[in-house]
């Protein structure tokens, strides 16, 4: 019997013919360019967040997982020698050391500035040629010269290590070194001519030399593990006796090192990496074989460099880099190694022992619980599987209707049955030679074919065709994927169309509603009917068939085409059309793709089987069967990548000025700082190891939308307002939530819009204002001083002197005879002066700021009104509705109300009967003055009464003052009304001066 090559690593299953290693680890190359596929690559490294650097012919470049960053472009302004690196190391404080044949310096990445060795620490300039640069398990960094110098670096102290150059210089002999290691508590270094030296940090670098007893033949490794020494010597046996352990020849477990093949041998905490052509050993430290793991390379490849870091194995070669990293825990395949091209498979099943039957499209096999594997190519297409009992598996095949599997004989055999006399009748040409699904009941096997739903009676071995009870018989002619048994008489049946009840003979479609949406299979959990649909995602139903949920790519499902659906625990598997999907209770998502190990992204319908004892689902796909070991932790959120900040891109001023930060993620900054006109124009995000799990990164900025960033794109904000800019950043890896981190930017305000500026502003306002008003205060006091100059010289001066003429002319007129004329002339003289000295009085008054109060006013009204009184003789009534000690008013208001008044009344006692003059001045709701009298009738008209322009003069001069004036001679009743509104009018004393 032909045996099987196959992989399969979590069942334990040794191959005991032809063998093959189980492949657990996943091999994948960098996109370091868009735009080349193939890059030669000279050296490579890998910083403490993960980020991948690596060294060209003569360039290096940061590899941030989307794009690579010419690092020497950004810092050529800092090298002052044109010399081309030919080896590159990050150490373990982030420094990047950059060596060659003339020049060594590092640069620090917390500062993006480079520092320059002192060439005292280094060789002659001539003898600079450089063979290596690496740091050792202590953190020494050992930069190792093709001469034989050596400079040690810890920390940042210098050590330069000459022995080796001098003894080699004595003997004529070149000690090239080859090889470097630590080893309890020492640094070894193996030459090209048998001889390695230790190097004794505690004894001030003391060195030892010893010759191995291998004549002048080349160290090409050292590697210390215990007390072991491991050495490389190609040809020989080497065993030697040392002060600090034993020396012995590396011998690997399956394979032997290359005596004339270029390799590359590196040393790790947890593992050893022995890398050649296009094969890659992963070992442990005492060299047995974990894995042989195959290279995609398109050729034979050299591996030049490597970098090991926890379990993960950076490589680089001619042909770009490759990353070697262990697939998902808890995830392998089957992989049947079936002669023919199609790896397609169909139905597994694993028997309570643990054997395995599963089928292909290119035959089946059967693996027994002994890692026994046999190969049946005669069974093609087989598609569904059914346990008839212990040892009889019913296989349904796509154009081969029934077969059953024996496993204790290992047959296939045809199945023996016969034909209905209903089916012999209606439907002997048309038998279900395609089986896609097969269940049973307590009497029947069911089968789910392309043709609809068939019967075999498990007793008597008779087929028949599932007739309807109603409707048309033809209703059933359906491609049923899927036969879900609720019930002996109660059916759910998965089809093309969508899903159907069928329930003691009546068919009813269920899902959907409306229009046709494939199903694959169905499931019930916690009274929700689960369907895997082909488009629509995972779809719940209740039991009166309304969805209550949905799982599509917007909750986190990689496909929303649901070829398979099993459930184990809680945790329901899908197999998709881009990977598998795990849910679980709280509907979190875990996604699984070929990132994380699958062999295949797309998976097949009824191909998945769930091995409740050994807590395993198998999902078979185009090239073989997912195992997933559902004791692992799926939901673990410590498997999400994390995304760092890889550039910060910024200009400033209308010259766009332009800067650049790559530091941000070794300062672990988080917030940036714009100054008043500067713009962020391009912020990256790098997300290291993207390549172990397919990786969604998106920002969303202030609580808004969320915004995807595919292949390299970044965030800009051109000319922000001044503000708080909140960039939450997203990366969600394997659909399990995500893990996510903010980046603050603030665009600090121009000068003018800080709040000192305004202050400053405001007070310079307040400042204007109060000056403003001082003036006018100082204005006003000087009106009012000047006013008050003028009434007291006017009446000093001017009254003085019309008061002496008044008394000449009636001196004068007392002692002159009588004479008719110019006695009438003296007293004309006389009436003149006085009445002078009466509106010279008025002026003085009215310009006087001492009287621009209320009381005031009416003391000169009374005054007036009294005066007239005495020289004709009228009755006169005044009326005050003022406070005359609460209110000022203005020098203008003043004398206009005390003219207009003087106006009116003249008018009133000209014109009058004879009767009671009314004088009433009020102060609410405003200032009115009224002067009220009852005048002769049939006498002068209005206006004649008013003197010509009387009746202009008070208008206008109530109009100077904002007042309004109204006048009424009615029924024989004269009224003049002046009204003036409060602005205008009195003010209280605890007021400003009134500028009206």
């Amino acid at each position: 019997m032909k045996w099987l090559l196959f992989t399969l690593s979590i069942l334990g299953i040794g191959l005991t013919r032809q063998g093959a290693y189980g492949q657990s680890y996943v091999v994948t190359k960098l996109k370091l360019f868009p735009d080349r596929d193939k890059v030669l690559i000279k050296d490579v490294a890998r910083d403490s967040k993960g980020f991948v650097w690596f060294l060209t012919n003569g360039e290096i470049y940061r590899y941030d997982g989307y794009r690579s960053l010419d690092v020497l472009q950004t810092i050529a302004s800092q090298l002052q020698i044109n010399d081309m690196p030919q080896r590159i190391l990050i150490d373990r404080q982030d420094r990047l050391w950059m060596v060659g044949n003339a020049n060594l310096s590092y640069l620090d990445l917390k500062t993006w500035k480079v520092h320059s060795v002192e060439t005292a620490l280094l060789p002659p300039v001539q003898e600079r040629q450089i063979f290596s640069i690496s740091e050792l398990s202590d953190a020494t960094v050992v930069v190792a010269y093709e001469n034989g110098h050596l400079l040690l670096v810890k920390e940042h102290q210098f050590f330069r290590v000459d022995d080796l150059f001098e003894k080699s210089r004595r003997s004529s002999n070149k000690m090239a070194p080859r090889s470097i290691t630590h080893w309890k508590g020492k640094i070894w270094v193996g030459t090209q001519v048998g001889i390695m030296m230790s190097i004794d940090p505690a004894k001030q670098y003391k060195t030892h030399f010893i010759t191995l007893p291998i004549g002048d033949v080349q160290v090409r490794s050292l590697i210390g593990h215990l007390d072991t020494l491991y050495i490389d010597v190609p040809g020989r046996n080497v065993a030697v006796r040392l002060a600090e352990g034993v020396g012995r020849q590396m011998q690997p477990e399956g394979f032997k090192l290359s005596n004339d093949k270029f390799f590359l041998l590196k040393d790790g905490l947890d593992i050893l990496v022995y890398a050649e052509d296009d094969t890659v050993y992963v070992m442990n430290h005492d060299f047995r074989l974990r894995e042989k793991v195959s290279m995609p390379a398109q050729n034979k490849l050299r591996t030049v460099a490597g970098v090991i870091t926890g379990d993960e194995i950076l490589l680089g070669t001619e042909e770009g880099i490759f990353v070697v990293y262990p697939k998902a825990k808890g995830l392998t395949q089957l992989i049947p190694q079936n002669n023919g091209p199609n790896k397609s498979t169909r139905g597994i099943y694993v028997y309570p022992v643990g054997s395995i039957f599963y089928s292909t499209y290119s035959g089946a096999g059967y693996i027994d619980s002994a890692g026994a594997v046999y190969t049946f190519a005669e069974l093609k297409h087989a598609y569904a599987l059914l346990p008839l009992n212990e040892h009889e598996l019913l296989v349904g095949t796509e154009g081969g209707f029934l077969k059953v599997f024996n496993r204790q004989s290992r047959a296939i055999k045809p199945l023996e049955y016969s034909l209905s006399a209903n089916v012999q009748k209606k439907y002997s040409g048309h038998l279900p030679n395609y089986v896609l699904c097969l269940a049973e009941t307590s009497t029947q096997i069911l089968i789910g074919g392309m043709n609809g739903l068939w019967l075999l009676d498990k007793k008597l071995r008779v087929l028949d065709r599932y007739e309807l009870t109603e409707g048309a018989p033809h209703m059933l002619d359906l491609q049923i994927r899927h036969i879900h048994k609720l019930s002996d008489k109660h059916l759910l049946l998965s089809t093309s169309l969508g899903l159907f009840e069928l329930k003691n003979g009546t068919l009813v479609k269920r899902y959907p509603q409306s229009g046709n949406m494939g199903v694959y299979k169905t499931m019930v959990e916690n009274n929700i009917l689960w369907i895997a649909t082909q488009g629509a995602g995972l779809v719940g139903l209740d039991r009166q068939w309304n969805k209550v949920k949905q799982l599509t790519t917007a909750s986190g499902l990689a496909n929303n085409l649901v070829y398979s659906l099993e459930q184990i625990d809680g945790v329901k598997v899908l197999g998709t059309a881009d990977g598998l999907n795990l849910v679980d209770g709280q509907y979190r998502v875990r996604r699984i793709g070929t990132a994380e190990g699958l062999s295949q992204p797309e998976f097949n319908s009824g191909a998945s089987f769930v091995d409740a004892r050994r807590k395993r689902v198998y999902v078979g796909g185009l090239s073989g069967y997912a195992v997933l070991d559902m004791h692992q932790g799926w939901f673990d959120p410590a498997h999400q990548l994390q995304s760092f900040v890889a550039e910060v891109h910024t200009s400033t001023g209308r010259t766009g000025q332009k800067s650049r930060d790559y530091t941000w993620p070794y300062r672990g900054e988080t917030t940036l700082k714009l100054v008043p006109g500067q713009s962020l124009t391009a912020l990256y995000v790098g997300t290291p190891g993207n390549y172990r799990a397919g990786c969604n990164l998106a920002y969303a900025r202030n609580g808004g939308d969320w915004e995807s960033l595919d292949g390299g794109q970044f965030i800009s904000l051109i000319e922000p307002s001044t503000g708080l800019y909140d960039l939450q950043l997203r990366t969600r890896s394997t659909g399990l939530g995500h893990s996510s981190k903010v980046v603050t930017v603030i665009k600090l305000p121009h000068f003018s819009e800080t709040w000192w500026f305004r202050g400053l502003l405001v007070l310079c306002a307040a400042g204007i204002v109060v000056l403003f008003y001082r003036s006018r205060v100082a204005k006003v006091r000087r009106e009012q001083a000047i006013r008050n100059q003028i009434a007291a010289d006017l009446h000093d001066e001017v009254g003085s002197s019309l008061t002496r003429i008044f008394f000449q002319a009636n001196s004068l007129a007392d002692n002159l005879e009588p004479a008719g004329k110019q006695d009438r002339q003296l007293a004309l003289i006389a009436d003149t002066s006085k009445q002078a000295l009466s509106t010279m009085s008025d002026i003085v008054w009215s310009i006087d700021s001492r009287f621009d109060t209320m009381k005031d006013l009416v003391i000169r009204m009374k005054d007036y009104v009294y005066r007239l009184r005495e020289e004709l003789g009228f009755r006169y009534r005044f009326e005050e509705g003022v406070d005359t000690d609460a209110g000022i008013l203005s020098q203008m208001v003043r004398q206009n109300i005390f003219l207009i008044f003087k106006e009116a009344l003249n008018n009133a006692i000209k014109h009058s009967d004879g009767s009671e003059i009314l004088i009433r001045l009020l102060a609410e709701p405003h200032l009115s003055l009224v002067v009220v009298n009852q005048y002769r009738e049939n006498t002068i008209p209005l206006g004649a009464r008013l003197g010509g322009r009387g009746l202009e003069n008070m208008t206008l001069r109530a109009a100077k003052v904002g007042g309004k004036l109204s006048i009424d001679d009615a029924r024989g009743r004269f009224c003049v009304t002046l009204e003036i509104p409060p602005k205008r009018g009195m003010s209280t004393r605890a007021q400003s001066p009134n500028f009206v």
